[in-house]
């Protein structure tokens, strides 16, 4: 049970850890309308927000009314708040390393986490030790943890999974993803190498030191598991594209690329059994993709019992998406059993949004081909 007292008006609280291009993208999914949670404060260390009143330095933090302080650290935010808050959306970094001891500090306190960080979707694989530790601390503070996102968390993932529901006896999985990286935070710059020369983007992977999209083999490891499908590795490749012209990165931390930087990057992933490729997942990240003659798209196909081909055109938006999938997390996350979650385990269509039910109205009768609701709070 979580040791913390319900809000007088039954909304969730969260905190916002993070306000860069990800937190932006969660405060317009709040002023766009998510009535059942309540934001209690943010926290950001950046210059040009640390100390400044929300409501002067963000938009929808003004059309919200929040007029409460950006904090520059995690416990200076908690320590400011004047209720307790349910929730943290950690949205700082992405290397497990770089985040233990910031979500063991909010599990400590009592708090459940949402981590936009790629490799807390499905650390289990990779970093089983890490995954231990997080469990442990999670359930002995009686809170709950999960990672979501848009990829991975829903289109290499989740929404294959829910697809593979109406088929059996699934031979191969393979997915497309193509999508415009125009505005991509700093974060997700860092580690997956755009506006790199091609030299340098090649000597980086070799490294390590550039890793593309980070949770493409945990997304095919755990398509493989929950479809009983057998392999024995992954493999992963890139290939990349420059422009001759300069290309507007739309973030501050890129600026305008100059010619010949990498502006465009695909990602393989290869789930392998033997020699038989039995997934493979692609994704095109580029700036003004259609430039290259590619189309921001989604392609799932699924081969069982029966074949399953899924096209969302254009593709699930990126930072927006993954902005809004953490708002719809906030209610299972608050519901799961105490430990390091997967959001796979949460109910497929989520809580409903609306807190009320629809019952037949009482003082209409049915019609032919016609039914009267009525409203009954949940």
């Amino acid at each position: 049970m979580r040791n913390r007292p319900a809000s007088k008006d039954g909304k969730l609280r969260v905190v916002l850890w993070g306000l860069g291009a990800l937190g932006t993208q969660v405060m317009k999914a709040f002023a766009a309308g998510v009535p059942d949670i309540r934001i209690l404060g943010i926290v950001d260390h950046a210059p040009h927000l640390a100390g400044k009143k929300a409501s002067d330095v963000n938009a929808e933090a003004k059309a919200l009314g929040l007029d409460f302080v950006i904090q520059p650290t995690i416990e200076a935010g908690l320590d400011a708040l004047k209720e307790p808050v349910d929730v943290v959306y950690h949205m700082t970094e992405s290397v497990l390393s770089a985040i233990e001891g910031q979500l063991t500090l909010l599990l400590d306190r009592g708090i459940d986490v949402i981590s936009a960080s790629e490799a807390m979707f499905y650390p289990n694989m990779r970093a089983p030790e890490f995954s231990a530790r997080i469990d442990a601390v999670a359930k002995r503070n009686g809170v709950a943890i999960t990672g979501v996102g848009i990829n991975p968390g829903f289109v290499f993932d989740a929404l294959v999974l829910t697809l593979a529901r109406i088929t059996t006896a699934v031979k191969s999985v393979r997915i497309q993803r193509c999508i415009d990286v125009y505005g991509t935070g700093a974060h997700d710059i860092d580690h997956v190498g755009y506006g790199l020369t091609p030299e340098d983007f090649r000597a980086k992977i070799a490294s390590g030191r550039i890793v593309g999209h980070m949770g493409m083999p945990d997304s095919i490891a755990l398509v493989a598991e929950r479809l009983g499908m057998s392999i024995d590795r992954i493999e992963e490749s890139w290939d990349i594209e420059t422009a001759d012209y300069p290309v507007d990165s739309g973030a501050p931390a890129l600026g305008i690329l100059p010619p010949g930087r990498v502006i465009g990057i695909t990602q393989h992933g290869f789930g392998y059994e033997g020699n038989v490729e039995k997934i493979r997942m692609d994704l095109a990240m580029y700036y003004s993709p259609e430039k290259f003659g590619l189309t921001e798209s989604d392609d799932i196909v699924i081969d069982g019992s029966h074949r399953v081909h899924c096209a969302l055109t254009p593709a699930a938006v990126s930072i927006q998406g993954a902005g809004l999938h953490i708002a719809n997390t906030t209610h299972d996350i608050v519901a799961a059993k105490p430990g390091l979650v997967n959001m796979m385990d949460f109910g497929m269509g989520g809580r409903p949004r609306g807190m009320f039910r629809y019952k037949l109205d009482p003082k209409k009768a049915p019609e032919p081909g016609k039914t009267w609701l009525v409203k009954a709070p949940l």
